[in-house]
């Protein structure tokens, strides 16, 4: 009797299977929730940025499933990352905003689970240029004022940008930055600025100021150091780029390798193995969105940069960075290692 009903459990599951994967997208999706996670809090830039997807891109999966976000916080990252890649269902009803991961395998984290080229990517929102920029009355205005004074910047977690960016720069350029690790996310450094426990945030672009905290902007709160991408924002011309400042050929690689991570700055992404037809779906559905004059309407209402690439740029940033010679890698990881 048991053997009978264990043999009538196994051929439920797979005729369910069979069934689901008989069904068309628009069939699959139909009356489904589709689960958009984000590895940071509420109120973040990134958050705002898988909200205003959410809000969006369900419209444009065929059978027009919900969009649910849920926030998964934690190791800057790396917590939603490796959930998304081995725990989350691989039917197509669990996608992520997967951000500063993408160089973590590069650099033999234990705490990765997860091989970043194997994820199914949608796209990107867009490319940004990270900042390093101090809090109004920190006494540190420009650039300059680093050699001389001890900057204390907020960090989220030990391997992340945020705690990179600041120590690379140190060993280039002489400079006092202190990253202090164990804050959540940008929201929770933002509030220790505000309190005048930290200096200053090195990550953070300005597009995520204007959207999360533009009081900062209205008010002149924050002063801008530099710029820590690729190209610069025509927004903030003055503001020097961190790679005209340094000299030394290894330096420069290193930097543009940091740049480069920023270039698909906001990919969104499923777990390996969705099915082709759904991910086809999903894919025309991100692209979709990203032309959706009223997404386009709310993310400008936001503040909020639109700037997209698809699946295949960014798996070409994914080819470039790890395309970075080994010996740029090992010098990044011994920098990384020491400790502030």
């Amino acid at each position: 009797m048991r053997t009978s009903s264990l043999c009538g459990a196994a051929a439920f599951f797979l005729a369910s299977a069979l069934y689901a994967q008989a069904q068309s997208p628009a069939e699959f999706y139909a009356r489904k929730n589709v689960r958009m996670m984000v590895g940071y809090g509420p109120g973040t830039g990134f958050d705002v940025y898988a909200r205003a997807v959410a809000r969006h891109m369900g419209r444009h999966i065929p059978g027009q499933p919900n969009m649910v976000v849920e926030n998964m916080p934690g190791a800057g990252g790396l917590t939603m990352a490796n959930y998304l890649y081995n725990v989350a269902p691989k039917d197509g009803t669990a996608i992520g905003l997967v951000v500063n991961v993408f160089m973590e395998p590069l650099f033999k984290n234990d705490a990765v689970r997860f091989d970043v080229k194997k994820y199914t990517w949608l796209g990107s929102v867009s490319r940004s240029t990270p900042l390093c920029f101090t809090w109004d009355t920190s006494g540190i205005n420009r650039f300059e004022d680093v050699y001389a004074k001890e900057t204390l910047v907020g960090a989220i977690g030990r391997f992340t940008d945020s705690y990179l960016f600041p120590q690379l720069i140190n060993d280039f350029l002489g400079t006092k930055f202190k990253p202090v690790s164990g804050y959540p996310d940008s929201a929770a450094v933002g509030i220790a600025m505000e309190r005048g426990e930290l200096h200053g945030f090195c990550s953070f672009t300005l597009a995520s100021v204007k959207s999360a905290r533009p009081e900062w902007l209205a008010k002149k709160q924050i002063n801008i150091l530099v710029q820590l991408g690729l190209t610069k924002n025509p927004e903030i011309p003055d503001v020097p780029m961190i790679l005209d400042l340094v000299k030394e050929d290894t330096a420069k690689q290193i930097m543009t390798v940091m740049a480069s991570n920023w270039e698909a700055a906001r990919p969104v992404g499923g777990p390996p193995g969705i099915p082709k037809d759904r991910l086809d779906a999903l894919r025309k559905a991100f692209m979709d969105t990203m032309k959706d004059p009223e997404f386009l309407a709310e993310t400008n209402k936001l503040n909020i940069e639109v700037d997209p690439l698809d699946s295949t740029a960014v798996e070409k940033v994914l080819d470039r960075l790890y395309d970075t010679p080994q010996p740029v890698i090992d010098r990044m990881i011994a920098i990384r290692a020491r400790d502030y």
